[in-house]
């Protein structure tokens, strides 16, 4: 226990170092704060505002920005990993799971310290044709498909030894993917669906069922993906 929470502390304070978080999260911060004057000076839909900021800004930056953090994880320390494991001073599993839980948990802290607010504000000052169901619902849809990116980003660390290939199959695999399940149908299983429906979800028109649907498949879709990363590093040669 005692070297995973050194692990945690550790990966916990590069992420926070990182160059990708000190510009993913102004990247968040300032559009948003822009969209709540425009959204209070222009008497914009709340729905509609909060829809485009995360179809436009979140989703894209945070794409990205969590592809590197997670494909970095494992593939990005090979030095590290082995001083550590092979010398026995930690275990494979305290490490992958020190990784997965800083990484994973570092993701959604900071949608949910942007979003937050944002949403709040928005709803404040905007014209409020939002439901309180409706806006919980969409953010944890949300935060269901970013936690989704995470975990198979930190799969794909496991599975790669460069970190380049693994943030480019990350984000071209969610993106394909996405358009191809749209194209055929299965919204509930597409990201860009998801994030095209957000305004009639805030507004609290999206099924229930539906919605429990999307946050329950990318919930399990994220399980499968850390636990097939704990199987390979525990068996992958260092």
């Amino acid at each position: 226990m005692q070297a995973f929470l050194a692990i945690l502390q550790y990966d916990l304070g590069q992420l926070t170092r990182s160059w990708v978080s000190r510009v993913w999260v102004p990247l968040l911060i300032v559009p948003a704060l822009f969209l709540v004057v425009v959204a209070r000076d222009e008497t914009e839909l709340a729905s509609e505002t909060m829809a485009v900021y995360i179809a436009a800004v979140l989703a894209p930056i945070s794409a990205l920005a969590v592809s590197i953090l997670a494909s970095g994880a494992i593939s990005g320390e090979s030095n590290i990993i082995s001083d550590s494991i092979l010398s026995r001073s930690v275990t494979r599993t305290e490490y992958v799971f020190a990784k997965i839980i800083s990484r994973v948990g570092f993701t959604l802290v900071v949608y949910a310290l942007v979003v937050t607010p944002f949403s709040y504000l928005v709803i404040r000052y905007a014209i409020a044709d939002t439901s309180v169901g409706g806006v919980v619902a969409g953010l944890l849809m949300i935060a269901a498909l970013l936690a989704f990116l995470a975990a198979f980003g930190i799969a794909m660390s496991v599975a790669m030894s460069s970190v380049l290939p693994a943030v480019l199959v990350v984000l071209l695999a969610v993106t394909l993917s996405g358009a191809v399940l749209q194209f055929l149908g299965l919204s509930w299983m597409s990201t860009t669906a998801v994030i095209d429906g957000l305004p009639e979800t805030f507004r609290g028109d999206t099924p229930v069922w539906e919605q429990v649907r999307v946050v329950l498949v990318f919930s399990l879709l994220t399980v499968a993906a850390l636990v097939s990363s704990v199987w390979l590093f525990r068996r992958k040669d260092l």
